[in-house]
């Protein structure tokens, strides 16, 4: 039986890490207490994002009743509420391997509360009946918001919540959705095989990405998704043709990963760019793609800074034509410095700055090289009148930007 279990958790990890990149997917986290225990069946975990699942399964060739396989789903919520003390006690030294085969060891300093979340994932073919409704009354009492859902449910929502961050936001506004509705409109989740999942997501879509429960309650009928996919169409196309171009952050990210060498801790230098939205990700590779186009064309240096509202650093991308190498890693790690030292002047920065660079190469205008270089505030408590001069050649102070929307304006 456990075999079998194993063979169902591996499927739903290999479906994560399809979506989410899977240097981020993490199976079978243990640890000892005192005897070895498992800390979740799958988790997501980038920076302070965490996201626990843990999966009941069950075959269509296996004999049982549901109301058996109903209580089990129960008994899985009250694991996910162990599995939360677990990561938020620093003594428990919680080691793991991700998709890529790369061993690590959670970082007790990353776990956030308001950044945690659970998901009880049903993997049962053509399950019907109904959970009870202490079930989810029960999920809707955690400190944490625990979701429950099949692998169905989870594979329809995954083309609008494709990045670590999307589902945890999503996550986060479903549970405080639910505690609003449950109690008076509870049948409709308790219903296992509806496709509810799907419903919620075009509810929250139709919301850009808030739910509303005034629409929900105006609907007789909840068919939010087809609602979803009619009203906003012309939306949703620009939308995923402005996100078309997204991926290339996350082949950036494995570009610096190779740079820096490959291993468990070496995952931490692709977060920063891991912790962003997927419309943040289109917004910027837009820009990366504009800089590159004008670095072929001039072979003239470029550069622009974005803060990240999710960590407070500041994300320095800089465009090099050349063929030294070391001269251009010093000159990216010169452009963190230079930004940082603007901050801490003119607004009191405590946090770090990422340089993530680029350098193209003069023998066949082809980027030869893709490197982070980091600088944090902690190593500049004093800047000289000569170190801010030369920073405010290059970058001003923090400056407003346009919020990023879901759906482009036309």
């Amino acid at each position: 039986m456990r075999h079998e279990i194993n063979e169902s958790e591996s499927l739903f990890a290999r479906l994560c890490s399809d979506a989410f990149y899977g240097g981020f997917v993490y199976r079978n986290p243990k640890f000892y207490d005192p005897t070895e225990q498992e800390a979740g069946d799958v988790i997501l975990w980038v920076r302070d994002w965490l996201v626990i699942f843990e999966v009941v399964w069950r075959s269509r060739q296996a004999q049982g009743d549901t109301k058996s396989f109903i209580k089990r789903i129960g008994e899985k919520r009250d694991q996910l509420l162990g599995d939360f003390d677990v990561y938020a006690k620093a003594e428990n030294d919680i080691f793991m391997s991700n998709e890529h085969g790369e061993t690590s060891r959670y970082d007790h300093d990353y776990f956030n509360e308001d950044t945690t979340r659970g998901v009880v994932l049903i993997d049962a073919e053509e399950l019907r009946g109904k959970l009870h409704f202490d079930t989810l009354r029960l999920t809707l009492e955690s400190a944490h918001p625990i979701a429950v859902m099949s692998r169905s449910d989870f594979a329809a929502i995954l083309d609008e919540v494709d990045t670590v961050p999307d589902l945890g936001f999503y996550l986060g506004d479903r549970y405080r959705f639910l505690k609003e509705v449950y109690t008076r409109d509870s049948d409709r989740f308790l219903r296992l095989g509806d496709q509810m999942e799907q419903e919620l997501i075009g509810l929250y879509k139709l919301g850009d990405n808030t739910f509303s429960i005034d629409r929900w309650n105006a609907s007789t009928d909840k068919r939010f998704w087809h609602r979803y996919q009619i009203e906003r169409a012309s939306d949703i196309a620009r939308r995923d043709a402005d996100n078309a171009e997204s991926d290339f952050l996350d082949i950036v990210a494995a570009r610096i990963r190779d740079s820096h060498g490959r291993g468990g801790f070496t995952i931490q230098h692709a977060w920063e760019l891991a912790l962003r939205t997927r419309r943040e990700r289109a917004w910027i590779s837009a820009k990366i793609q504009k800089k590159i186009n004008a670095l072929l064309d001039t072979h003239r240096d470029q550069k622009f800074a974005v803060e990240h509202q999710g960590t407070g650093c500041w994300d320095v991308f800089y465009f090099h034509h050349g063929i030294d190498s070391e001269r251009f890693r010093d000159e990216a790690q010169r452009m963190a410095n230079r930004k940082l030292w603007v901050e801490r002047v003119e607004n009191n920065f405590q946090h770090s700055v990422f340089c993530f660079a680029f350098r193209s190469s003069p023998i066949n205008d082809s980027l030869a090289e893709v490197i982070l270089m980091v600088s944090d505030a902690s190593k500049w408590p004093e800047i000289s009148p000569d170190m801010l001069a030369e920073a405010r050649k290059y970058f001003r102070g923090r400056t407003e930007t346009s919020p990023i929307k879901e759906f482009p304006n036309a």
